[in-house]
């Protein structure tokens, strides 16, 4: 086991090169899956696609499942996953380490082929029990500028705000933020904003 990054920021900041050394196959369980605001995640993700390369994340049911459906589109969802990490080519691990003693999350690397096996047969066993994310109840599809609402509304950005950045009108982000409440399964914006709390972490929208 080796260190591999500390704090989420620099994690999501590395992953870019954990993508670019896979093959062929990669096998993610997220039992929690955080919205980043600054959509890091959009290059690797655009790129395996483009690449072909086999498997994807299987998330658990969370309360913003339409936004994970909207940022990784080959998301599976299961009742429930256990266990957390990314193996690449069946042959390297990433996994979540203990905390710095200020609290930052740490990802560690690692090669020991049993450890690493392990986790790609709960992989498959998780997956017998997973249904693709555009499947699962309650997920609405999400256009690219409600994504951009959903970003900004996590930074505590007003619809002024929100329009003026976006370059459309208010009434428009009155509309997008509907549909995120649709999205979130809550009537009003104060539980949005409760929903954003949990899906982004403050580390993230910084």
């Amino acid at each position: 086991m080796r260190l591999f990054a500390v704090g989420l920021p620099a994690i999501l900041e590395r992953l870019k090169l954990l993508e670019r050394a896979t093959s062929s196959v990669v096998y993610n369980l997220a039992p929690g899956c955080p919205f980043d605001p600054h959509r890091r995640e959009r290059e690797p993700n655009l790129r395996t696609r483009a690449r072909g390369l086999q498997g994807h994340m299987i998330t658990a049911p969370l309360q913003h499942l339409s936004l994970v459906a909207a940022v990784h589109p080959d998301t599976w969802v299961a009742p429930k996953v256990h266990g957390v990490g990314i193996v690449v080519d069946e042959r390297i691990g990433l996994f979540p380490g203990p905390p710095t003693p200020d609290g930052q999350p740490t990802a560690w690397l690692c090669r020991d082929s049993d450890l690493v096996m392990a986790f790609c047969q709960l992989w498959w066993e998780t997956q017998q029990q997973a249904v693709p994310i555009r499947e699962a109840p309650g997920v609405l599809p999400l256009t690219e500028r409600q994504l951009q609402v959903a970003a900004l509304l996590s930074r505590g950005a007003k619809d002024a705000t929100i329009a003026r950045r976006l370059r459309v009108s208010t009434r428009t982000v009155t509309s997008d933020i509907g549909r995120l409440l649709d999205a979130f399964g809550v009537a009003t914006r104060w539980e949005g904003g409760l929903v954003m709390g949990r899906a982004c972490p403050p580390a993230l929208a910084g």
